[in-house]
Formats: structure tokens, sequence, C-alpha cells
């Protein structure tokens, strides 16, 4: 996630980690021993708000219209996570 962050921070995707089993102490401690810089916290609720969380991990894509385009359920790789981005960005992108 990092890595794909990094890659695509600066054409306006936005990456949120939502953690939904964690307590705010641990997340934190994750997020600086992965060296995380996207936003990342405790979930309150915006699984709820995207029509549930269908499993953990899930990934979720999102329109800039904001809704929901694709779900990957459970553990993503980098190759996967990258496509399903690139079918979010206009035109060709890296």
């Amino acid at each position: 996630m990092q890595k794909a962050y990094l890659a695509y921070k600066d054409q306006g995707v936005l990456f949120l980690g939502a953690f939904v089993l964690s307590e705010e102490k641990d997340i934190g401690g994750f997020a600086r021993q992965h060296h995380l810089t996207f936003p990342v916290g405790r979930d309150t609720g915006i699984g709820v708000a995207l029509g549930a969380v269908k499993g953990i991990p899930e990934t979720i894509f999102i329109g800039r219209d904001g809704r929901i385009v694709k779900r990957h359920h459970g553990l993503i790789d980098y190759k996967t996570l990258v496509a399903g981005i690139k079918e979010l960005l206009p035109g060709d992108q890296p």
C-alpha cells in the first residue's frame, strides 16, 4: 500500500487505512513500524457507510464520484492494487 501511495498520491489518489479489530495504540505502532505515510486509524463506521466490509482485509476502490467501483477481498498484491488504481485514473497513467 505504501509503495502504491507514493506512486499515485500526486495524481489525486487517496489512501485510507481503516483498522477494524485493532486498538488505536496498536495502529500507530503498526503505521510507524511499516513507515506508512497515508492516513490510518480505527474504523469508526466507514465499513457500514460503504455497505459493510465483506471481509478482512478488504480493499475498496472508490471513484471520484464517491461510488464504489470495485472491491478486493483478502490480501492484495502490488500488481493487483495498481491495476485497480489505473482503472480509476483518466487517460494513460504510469
